[in-house]
């Protein structure tokens, strides 16, 4: 069978493009920072929405520019991010400089700007492999140069960028469409909890919940003992979704082989708030137990328990603590700046709408179950398209190196 490819010869990058490296002013010197010079770091590129860039965060003077290792790439050049993280890609609109975690790529004439992206974005994982480095892999200037690619004539190089770029733009459109569905239907679950837990309610009242609970720390399983499968489950705050709720991890779950400390074991129903915040958001996160004899309390989990004078139904207050006003409290007291923790003392501490009867807050329960429920298959769907989008975007991009592209 023919090759499409076969007519299109294999170069090195060094061969048909300019690699030049990235740096960074002195911090500490006032007059190298602020001027007119666009200035690059690979952060930014993470967050570009589209793959063209004309203004940075942060500028440089001329001064700067002169007295440090950056240097200037032309318009319409290709920065690549070399380093934390290896693959991020732009395009600039105008001349612009970087710093030392990015390399720019100035192609010559028979090299179209956007075929070196397209063909970039599609091998990542290539350029990934490239990398070297322990603490973190970094992308040298004599690897990139001897990354291949395929130099199909100037004129088709350019039918390519034309079809894909109508095609991403389209699915640009879509992703948006979809983000948007899914970002409403989570804001409508808010809004809903919202409007249906609160202490304006005749009969209701702010209670602090160091008048209603205590909160136990769990137990710090020695890792030695961690196994990929098992009977004990160990929960972690990878468990708990950022707005409540159980996560299963899938092959990332670990169970635990060795002897347990009594108390420890979980029942059905019991109410677990994550104490760090592993994830933006997850902090004061929640989960009820799905299962009796099955679960481990492990550490950072607190275990959150009715006094005995306490009118109390766990589902009701699951959903409680996932008012935005406790999160914000919870937030607002809590330690950490890497990683922010919380504890039963700063927990307790803080104030919760409460219904007058166990009645009142099963009902509440109950109907916010039914739209968390719908809410989670909407979700789902909305999940689920986002995942094929990318998927086709991917599947586009090996079309368009394969030569099948039309």
């Amino acid at each position: 069978m023919h090759d499409p490819r076969a007519k299109w010869p294999k170069v090195r990058l060094a061969d048909v493009a300019q690699v030049i490296n990235g740096g960074t002013p002195k911090s500490k010197v006032r007059d190298y920072w602020g001027g007119d010079v666009q200035w690059l770091t690979p952060k930014e590129m993470g967050g570009m929405a589209s793959r063209h860039i004309g203004a940075t965060e942060r500028t440089i003077s001329e001064t700067g520019l002169a007295k440090s290792s950056a240097r200037l790439v032309p318009p319409n050049s290709l920065i690549l991010s070399t380093r934390a993280p290896i693959g991020h890609l732009a395009i600039n609109k105008v001349e612009m400089a970087f710093n030392q975690g990015c390399r720019g790529i100035v192609p010559s004439a028979n090299l179209d700007t956007g075929f070196l992206y397209y063909f970039l974005l599609a091998n990542r994982q290539q350029l990934n492999d490239l990398g070297t480095g322990t603490t973190f892999k970094e992308l040298s200037a004599t690897n990139l140069k001897t990354f291949q690619l395929p130099l199909p004539a100037l004129d088709e190089q350019k039918r390519i960028v034309a079809v894909l770029d109508q095609a991403f733009a389209a699915l640009d459109r879509a992703r948006d469409y979809t983000e948007s569905n899914l970002a409403s239907t989570r804001e409508l679950l808010e809004q809903t909890r919202e409007q249906l837990i609160s202490s304006r309610q005749p009969g209701w009242k702010e209670e602090s919940l160091a008048n209603l609970i205590t909160v136990k720390h769990g137990f710090a399983f020695k890792s030695r003992f961690f196994k990929n499968e098992g009977t004990y489950v160990l929960l972690t705050p990878g468990n708990f979704f950022e707005r409540g709720g159980f996560r299963r991890r899938g092959e990332k779950q670990k169970y635990y082989h060795g002897d347990i400390p009594r108390g420890f074991i979980l029942d059905k129903g019991d109410l677990l708030m994550a104490m760090t915040e592993q994830a933006p958001g997850l902090l004061g996160s929640c989960i009820l137990v799905p299962e009796s004899n099955r679960f481990l309390h492990n550490q950072r989990l607190g275990l959150i328990e009715p006094k005995n004078t306490a009118d109390w139904h766990a589902a009701y207050f699951s959903q409680a603590f996932n008012l935005r006003a406790f999160r914000k409290a919870l937030s607002d007291s809590c330690s950490g700046i890497k990683v922010r923790h919380t504890s039963p003392d700063k927990i307790r501490n803080v104030n919760v709408p409460v219904p007058p009867t166990v009645d009142a807050q099963k009902s509440i329960a109950e109907k916010m179950d039914r739209i968390v429920d719908t809410s989670a298959v909407l979700s789902e769907g909305y999940s689920t398209k986002l995942e094929e989008i990318e998927a086709l975007r991917h599947s586009l991009l090996r079309q368009a190196f394969s030569g099948n592209l039309v």
